[in-house]
């Protein structure tokens, strides 16, 4: 028996981490993995970015985004987990458990920023607020 994965991702450090672990636990727990990645454009509109700048933005993080996406899925199609992946637009904790729900993913697998514990403090993480706001097993790769 094989669980759904979602496995939201961006070019950090972070997500590569959960993408090794990923990797090293495929024998142990078959998985097919959904590899997400955010698009969080509410930030542009706060910082007074004007509408035709967004779209050009939104355009060019969309094409950054396929083409990581696409190393991410062809690193983890090489040693046979089934990968599926999509872009989405939002407020990335909120988007993540959305998702998750839609698709009725078994278990959100997530690796924290390394951001400093202050930030984290003031404003908090992506991964900790998945893990309060999901209402399903989260676990996160250190």
């Amino acid at each position: 028996m094989s669980i759904s994965v979602l496995l939201p991702v961006d070019d950090t450090l972070a997500a590569h981490r959960a993408i090794k672990y990923i990797i090293r636990m495929k024998e142990r727990l078959p998985m097919s993995v959904t590899l997400l990645t955010v698009i969080p454009l509410e930030q542009l509109e706060y910082h007074g970015f004007q509408p035709s700048q967004i779209e050009l933005i939104k355009e060019r993080s969309r094409l950054v985004s396929e083409k990581m996406l696409q190393r991410y899925r062809d690193e983890l199609e090489k040693v046979g987990i089934l990968v599926d992946s999509r872009i989405e637009e939002g407020r990335p904790a909120e988007t993540i458990c959305r998702v998750a729900a839609q698709e009725g993913i078994d278990m959100v697998v997530i690796s924290p920023n390394s951001s400093g514990t202050l930030t984290n403090l003031m404003f908090g993480s992506v991964a900790n607020k998945v893990v309060h706001e999901c209402h399903l097993p989260v676990l996160l790769v250190r």
